[in-house]
């Protein structure tokens, strides 16, 4: 599992560094929607992210993440980084301003 933050002015609702992310996936045909972590506290972040992982989503794409949500998917990070159903794993998460 690989984890990119974004920040500074990645992170501004509308992130160029997230919708060219989302743009090499539309290319290759893969979906991508990107996720609005404003719509879930942090617990909420993480049960999404496992739930896109296990239905087969390998990059995942996170805009608006506040600092708290960010230390939340990190830290689960190293808890589930051996896992086989996390390999190959990529969270792209753009902090809010």
């Amino acid at each position: 599992m690989q984890i990119q933050v974004f920040m500074g002015n990645a992170g501004d609702g509308k992130t160029s560094k997230l919708q060219s992310v989302q743009d090499r996936l539309d290319s290759i045909g893969e979906s991508a929607p990107i996720v609005q972590a404003g719509a879930y506290n942090e617990a909420g972040l993480l049960e999404i992210l496992e739930v896109r992982a296990a239905g087969g989503q390998r990059e995942i794409l996170v805009d608006d993440c506040s600092r708290q949500q960010i230390l939340r998917v990190l830290e689960w990070q190293s808890c589930a980084e051996h896992e086989p159903d996390f390999d190959g794993l990529v969270i792209h998460l753009a902090r809010k301003d």
